[in-house]
Formats: C-alpha cells, sequence, structure tokens
C-alpha cells in the first residue's frame, strides 16, 4: 500500500507541476517521451526562475508557478524581463566563446 501510495503522490506532482493533466499515449514510448519532455521544460524553467529570482528585489518576487504562467503568456513586469534577459543574454555569451582545444 505505502509504494502505491507513493506513485499517486508522484504522478499527482507530474499533473500539478508539469502541466501533464493527460497522457496522449498509452504505449511505454510515448508515455516516456510526453513525461521526459514536460520534465525537461520544468527543469529549464525551474532553472530559469532560480537565476533571475536572485536579480529581482524582494517585494517584487513571485511563486514559480506565477512565474510559468507568466511565461506562458508572454506577460512578465520589466524587472522580470529584463531579469529574464541578462541570465539568457550571459549564458549565450558563453556559449558563443571559442574554446580553444587542448593537445
Amino acid at each position: 500500500y505505502k509504494a502505491r501510495w507513493g506513485i499517486e503522490v508522484f504522478f499527482r506532482w507530474i499533473k500539478q507541476n508539469l502541466n501533464v493533466p493527460v497522457l496522449f499515449g498509452s504505449t511505454k514510448n510515448a508515455v516516456f517521451n510526453q513525461l521526459f519532455a514536460a520534465l525537461m521544460t520544468y527543469v529549464v524553467l525551474r532553472w530559469l526562475y532560480d537565476h533571475s529570482k536572485s536579480l529581482i528585489i524582494a517585494c517584487k518576487s513571485m511563486p514559480l508557478i506565477r512565474f510559468k504562467e507568466l511565461m506562458q503568456e508572454n506577460q512578465f513586469q520589466a524587472e522580470w524581463l529584463i531579469a529574464v534577459t541578462k541570465i539568457l543574454d550571459k549564458y549565450v555569451y558563453f556559449s558563443r566563446l571559442d574554446i580553444p582545444k587542448v593537445g
């Protein structure tokens, strides 16, 4: 019973946090692909939220769920838009640097 309850809690977390209310396929591969894509999206949004949050003053802070909603609607406040842009610009800059090969 405990193991089954753990699985139920896990799927409830998936439905709430990964925005997967229903599974589109019933095959093992379809379920895996949908959950994997949702988990990757969650990790990227969580990473962006955590890094951007450090640039925001406390009174302009918001919970992760609101961050995800505003990201989907493209309705960020100016402070959050600037913070997200700074974070993304920094990592795009680093990804374009030429790293010399050793050897």
